[in-house]
């Protein structure tokens, strides 16, 4: 029985982070797509694309991530 909760904590933990790591994908192509981070001079502003937020919530990201 032990052994089995810890193969479930493992799970939800690599469930938790392939959404984190799946919403990050998903952010940076869509900050592109909409050019939230577009300089003129320089073309992609890539420090920007690091740390923009282009939906509300994460939640938005997943669903979108894995409907389109």
């Amino acid at each position: 029985m032990k052994k089995m909760r810890w193969e479930l904590r493992a799970v939800l933990i690599f469930i938790v982070w392939l959404s984190a790591s799946l919403v990050r994908v998903e952010n940076q192509p869509y900050a592109m797509q909409i050019g939230m981070c577009k300089d003129a001079l320089v073309g992609w502003d890539y420090s920007c694309l690091s740390k923009v937020e282009t939906r509300t919530s994460w939640l938005w990201h997943i669903y979108y991530a894995l409907l389109n």
